[in-house]
């Protein structure tokens, strides 16, 4: 019963907690990141966002639909959990003349089935919704905030149809677009978007903003309002004009300041330094919004117009301008974002019987379907646990496993004096999580017995003749050797079977003196065994355990009358 109930427990724990969004400000969090254009960059990435002790940084990327090649972006995902990134990917379409097209409902499914097939590195998946749309260029030469609406709601819809872990995010807005055709204000965008989906922010998790320090990408690090660094703020106190007052976390997907280094020098944009002494007042300034979940400058490289002013990284060089090191060198937290972790043994690591006061060495397979890397330097163990505390148990260190990954897991236990019942659970521990495999009610029971059938060459009776009986298991380890067993009747008595697993099977060998040794190969049952060998034959006249040239010899100086009750006498 005690079992059964925490089966259930689990399971509960299991669908109430499996593919749902977690508020990323509700644990330890590295708001800094990066926007990248290129996968090649994810390393640097690693070692800009994560340094000064920080972990878990975030870094933007763009999928196209033209670009959904599942392998590509699982490695490059696989590729992020190794160096502890955490995607916010952006989807597109592909632009046709001098637009980007406008995404069409019949492929959302593509889409959804694509972003649903890979293996995210942590629990949320943040998936931001197409890019400023309130640029025409942006959407098919249009704007129309209506059609971008009904489109962000169905995307919202069949992606959390498929999996409640996908974290909806809306395209990021230009806030210091005018009206003027091409572009529309952004206040006139989202107030037209509001007006027509009242309930838009349902089908929205968080809040995405490209906070540029306008005007001209040159703006003060401490100016407030629409069009600055703290664009996000004036975009949130617009929400809240609509009366909505869902808290909406706040990725800055695209921030920063051009800088007058490029192609070609423009002195009329800052200097590099400039930018990396804006970028520590930022830091401990606006950036310091409790609000903040992320914040990915644009762009750390880019080698061509038109964005060549604002890489960080230096034209046709490995090294980076001014502001890549400053950004580096802020005070970053180690983040804890959550990941799914599913572990399983195949077989189960535990046989439903085992016997009191015996050692055992437990081996299987333990396969990683979950979301994170089983690294033993980073605490990973395996820990077996029993509510009486009676097993003496020892793991060995387990084996480094990315997601679907295979590995032998082995442990060394000493099991109670006491015979009974006793529910064992093994799970992987790290820090303070703990993550059950299985949980298991292990029956502790007597050493099992055996009779064993013998027949000595072709005598009637072999009463009264002295054997030795082995016993080794399938990797020919010997584990009993019982010696000075008399035989009655024909029949070997067995008794203390101590180390044996019920229901796996064994090799036993009888040796008698002056015959072959015999084996077989047995069952252990839990209680009585009833076991026999084929007949041994007197051959052994030297007595070394085989049949050689020297058993002539030893035969012709033995006494005929021993001989002849090895074959014969009753």
């Amino acid at each position: 019963m005690i079992q059964l109930l925490i089966t259930i427990c689990l399971l509960i724990f299991l669908q109430t907690n499996v593919q749902a969004i977690y508020d990323p400000l509700s644990v330890a969090n590295n708001k800094y990141g990066i926007h990248i254009t290129d996968q090649n960059d994810i390393s640097a990435t690693h070692d800009l966002v994560n340094s000064t002790n920080g972990d878990w940084g975030y870094v933007t990327v763009v999928i196209t639909d033209n670009d959904l090649n599942r392998n590509k972006w699982q490695e490059v995902f696989n590729t992020m959990r190794r160096k502890h990134l955490i995607p916010l990917v952006r989807i597109a379409t592909h632009v046709e003349g001098d637009a980007w097209v406008i995404p069409q409902e019949v492929n959302i499914d593509k889409w959804v089935d694509f972003l649903n097939s890979l293996n995210w590195p942590i629990e949320n998946r943040y998936v931001i919704l197409f890019n400023e749309p309130n640029h025409a260029n942006e959407w098919g030469n249009t704007l129309d905030p209506a059609r971008y609406g009904d489109l962000l709601i169905k995307f919202s819809q069949a992606l959390k149809n498929v999996s409640n872990d996908f974290f909806i995010l809306p395209a990021g807005l230009d806030a210091s677009a005018a009206n003027d055709g091409a572009t529309m204000d952004e206040k006139t965008y989202l107030t037209q978007l509001f007006s027509n989906y009242p309930d838009l922010f349902n089908y929205i998790d968080g809040w995405t903003s490209h906070a540029y320090p306008n005007p001209a990408f040159s703006g003060s690090p401490n100016a407030l309002g629409k069009g600055t660094l703290a664009t996000f703020a004036w975009e949130r106190e617009l929400i809240r004009s609509f009366g909505i007052t869902k808290k909406l976390p706040i990725f800055i997907t695209e921030t920063g300041w051009e800088h007058s280094e490029g192609k070609y020098l423009n002195n009329r944009l800052l200097s590099s330094n400039i930018i990396a002494s804006y970028l520590q007042t930022a830091a401990s300034g606006i950036w310091t919004d409790r609000d903040i979940v992320a914040i990915t400058p644009f762009l750390l490289n880019y080698q061509d117009n038109p964005f060549d002013h604002f890489s960080w990284r230096k034209l046709n060089s490995a090294d980076y301008y001014p502001e890549y090191y400053s950004y580096q060198s802020l005070p970053k937290t180690a983040g804890t974002p959550k990941q799914r972790e599913v572990y399983q043994f195949t077989p189960s690591l535990f046989p439903d019987s085992l016997v009191v006061h015996s050692t055992y060495t437990l081996e299987t397979t333990l396969q990683n379907l979950g979301q994170s890397i089983i690294e033993p330097n980073n605490g990973y163990i395996l820990t077996i646990r029993d509510e009486t505390n009676l097993f003496d148990v020892f793991t060995e260190p387990l084996p480094v496993l990315e997601p679907n990954e295979k590995g032998r897991v082995r442990a060394f236990i000493k099991t109670p004096k006491a015979e009974g019942d006793y529910i064992v659970t093994t799970m992987i521990t790290h820090g303070s999580i703990r993550v059950p495999i299985e949980t298991k009610t292990i029956h502790i029971i007597p050493p099992p017995s055996a009779d064993l059938s013998v027949q000595l060459g072709w005598r009637k009776n072999s009463d009264n003749q002295i054997a030795t009986v082995l016993l080794y298991d399938t990797k020919d380890t010997l584990l009993h050797k019982f010696t000075d067993i008399r035989i009655q009747n024909n029949h070997l008595s067995i008794t203390g079977f101590y180390q044996v697993k019920p229901g796996e099977k064994y090799r036993v060998v009888v040796l008698v003196p002056y015959y072959l040794p015999r084996q077989a190969i047995i069952t252990m049952q839990t209680e009585a065994n009833v076991w026999s060998v084929k007949r041994l034959y007197p051959f052994d006249f030297n007595r070394d355990g085989k049949l050689t040239v020297q058993d002539i010899i030893a035969l012709l100086l033995m006494s005929p009358n021993i001989v002849i009750q090895l074959f014969l006498h009753s």
